[in-house]
């Protein structure tokens, strides 16, 4: 009996070594990379996977449907009918053997014939031209991520939020069409995928800089772009910049600083390009009469920590003497704070060392603030920034935990699936999306989260000021200090 077993065994090794060597014979190298997803970090609940739409028609071709664990390409193939049959007989043989062994979570797993060879490196993003002639004719979004190098895992996140729209679309006719934009790719080829797939919109790119890039491939095509993007500069007619711009942050400060009709303003920046146009952007305001004094700080500054104290006691016009009755420090009663993180947690001690009281003197930043680490940070506590209003996210979290084995997400994902959701609506039109604007179908909302398109490439979004409480939980505060 221990013999015949081990013969068994030895039966199904040999089976599927040789289906293993003829899947890997046959699969030609593609400069396309695969729609897979990993298991071992995003493990998928097969279970409740069950409760969203999924499209099942297969195509002779590539098939762009997500089809439960991951993206398949079929290849209609009749060879492996009877070594399926075989292999199927061999496992009800061997779990027969094992019956009186603990469960092994296997014994009803069955061999799907669906007369297809399965390979899992679904070709359905782009790094190269090779191969286009594979391209359905279908209604096509080309999706413009990094999916390599520095932004990769951003890419990745975006990604599957797409995904979870894609599976809950009953539009079988809508394909997504990923084009890895994390090298330095060509745009010639882009070109060259867009003659070929002739998509209806553009979803992306992340990255202002690629934006730029691609500028002239999007004026030669008349695609409307739902960029990723928050450098609102770049929007036009045609292009639609979805991130949260710094200066239409600087905006809702400015408003916010006339509302509460704050007389002594402080305008603290990192010393480059980015915080000079901020700057600018105050300075030509209705503010700039109250701008008690502005410093830009270089990082050779930020780096010596004396200098770094000096160079802000000067700014608030600090005299110990005067503080020894630990009276809070009243020389602004608003000050800007522009930075990147580290930049903003290298300040905002020093700030606090020199009496500024923030529940005297209100400390705005942008939505950089929003971040876990700065948020723990006892000197930020009272802090406010400006952001874009969300609701519904535990909603959203209980659907993308039933795809995805962790529930948490961050603005990005979730504004990578609202957009992938108005992209689906968009694209099933039967008119030009500039048309449908000019008709007011312009408005839209994705789980209660509102959009307004505009014409010349504004989004409207509804925007709050946040405070960090004591807990570092960020709460919208509805008045002045």
């Amino acid at each position: 009996m221990i013999f015949n077993n081990f013969k068994i065994l030895i039966y199904i090794f040999v089976l599927l070594s040789s289906c293993s060597s003829h899947i890997s014979n046959n699969s030609t190298p593609t400069q396309i990379k695969s729609n897979e997803l990993k298991f071992n970090k995003n493990k998928i609940n097969k279970e409740k996977l069950e409760n969203l739409y999924v499209a099942g028609n297969p195509s002779e071709s590539v098939v762009f449907e997500f089809r439960k664990e991951r993206y398949l390409e079929g290849i209609q193939s009749k060879e492996v009918e009877n070594k399926i049959d075989y292999a199927q007989k061999a496992l009800q043989a061997t779990f027969k053997m094992l019956s009186k062994a603990p469960t092994t979570g296997m014994e009803h797993l069955k061999i799907r014939n669906t007369s297809h060879k399965i390979k899992y490196n679904f070709e359905n993003f782009y790094n190269s031209t090779n191969e286009l002639e594979k391209i359905n004719e279908e209604i096509n979004i080309l999706v413009l991520l990094p999916f390599s190098n520095k932004f990769r895992s951003i890419g990745e996140k975006i990604r599957k939020a797409v995904d979870l729209a894609v599976l809950q679309s009953k539009n079988n006719s809508i394909k997504f069409v990923y084009y890895n934009t994390g090298k330095d790719f060509n745009t010639k080829d882009l070109e060259l995928v867009i003659e070929k797939l002739k998509p209806r919109l553009l979803l992306g790119p992340l990255l202002r800089e690629n934006l730029i890039k691609i500028k002239p491939v999007i004026n030669k095509f008349k695609i409307p772009v739902f960029s990723f993007t928050n450098d609102s500069s770049l929007s036009e007619m045609g292009i639609w910049a979805l991130g949260f711009s710094p200066f239409d942050q600087i905006n809702e400060i400015i408003d916010y600083a006339i509302k509460c009709k704050k007389e002594k303003i402080g305008f603290i920046s990192v010393d480059n390009d980015y915080g000079r146009k901020i700057y600018n952007k105050v300075e030509n305001s209705n503010i700039n009469n109250l701008i008690k004094n502005k410093i830009f700080i270089s990082s050779q500054i930020f780096k010596n920590k004396e200098n770094l104290r000096n160079t802000i006691s000067i700014f608030l016009n600090y005299n110990e003497s005067n503080n020894k009755d630990l009276l809070s420090n009243d020389e602004y009663d608003l000050i800007i704070l522009i930075g990147n993180r580290n930049f903003i947690l290298g300040l905002a001690p020093i700030l606090t060392y020199y009496d500024v009281d923030l529940l005297k003197t209100e400390l705005f930043t942008t939505s950089v603030l929003n971040d876990k680490t700065l948020l723990k940070e006892h000197s930020l506590i009272n802090a406010k920034f400006p952001f874009i209003s969300e609701i519904n996210i535990n909603e959203f979290n209980k659907l993308w935990k039933l795809v995805w084995s962790k529930s948490e997400t961050d603005h990005l994902m979730r504004l990578g699936y609202y957009i992938s959701k108005i992209s689906i609506w968009v694209a099933s039109q039967n008119t030009q999306f500039e048309n449908q604007l000019e008709n007011g179908r312009n408005k839209f909302s994705i789980l209660g989260n509102k959009f307004i398109f505009k014409a010349n490439g504004n989004v409207l979004r509804p925007v709050n000021i946040y405070k960090i409480n004591k807990s570092g939980i960020i709460k919208k505060i509805n008045s002045c200090l």
